[in-house]
């Protein structure tokens, strides 16, 4: 594979969900984040909830090749505010996927579709302080960390300690 991967985003489809739980039950992968899949079946009530014209729901896409369809990732938004015109932007990559800039070109594309489609003000990320990748990802894409405290969030059962970034549709 050459170090540039052309890709898509398109709306998350149930029919994606067991290719997602695959990456997903790996460890790796949701170390530093705050997923908590007890199951397939977990993954399956949580994805037949995004709704793209649904203003008030929580919002996925797929990422996929330009080449396939396969879905390679997702992205998306969740705590939307319509009144504040704000939301926060999550994503992952399946790990055969790492190190190709596959998540700064979600991110990207996420952030325009959010800034030019969806009207949005401001759009933030929290992360763990251990997630070094995704910090690059969101330094690239124009966030800065937010000089407020962290939020706190429960992981896995534990309550931790995230850093939040924003950036705005000014920047």
């Amino acid at each position: 594979m050459s170090n540039e991967l052309d890709i898509l985003l398109r709306p998350l489809q149930l029919s994606d969900v067991s290719a997602w739980y695959s990456y997903l039950k790996i460890p790796k992968v949701v170390e530093h984040t705050s997923w908590n899949l007890g199951s397939l079946r977990d993954l399956e009530k949580l994805a037949a909830g995004y709704n793209l014209t649904n203003r008030d729901s929580n919002i996925r896409f797929a990422i996929t090749r330009e080449s396939s369809e396969l879905m390679i990732g997702t992205i998306g938004f969740n705590a939307i505010s319509e009144t504040c015109r704000s939301a926060e932007i999550a994503y992952d990559v399946h790990p055969d996927y790492w190190g190709y800039g596959i998540a700064t070109k979600a991110c990207r594309l996420a952030l325009d579709w959010g800034f030019n489609t969806r009207k949005l003000n401001i759009i933030k990320a929290c992360i763990l302080p251990a997630n070094i990748a995704s910090e690059k990802v969101l330094i690239k894409c124009g966030f800065v960390r937010t000089e407020g405290p962290a939020e706190v969030r429960s992981v896995r059962g534990k309550p931790k300690e995230f850093q939040v970034y924003s950036v705005s549709s000014q920047n």
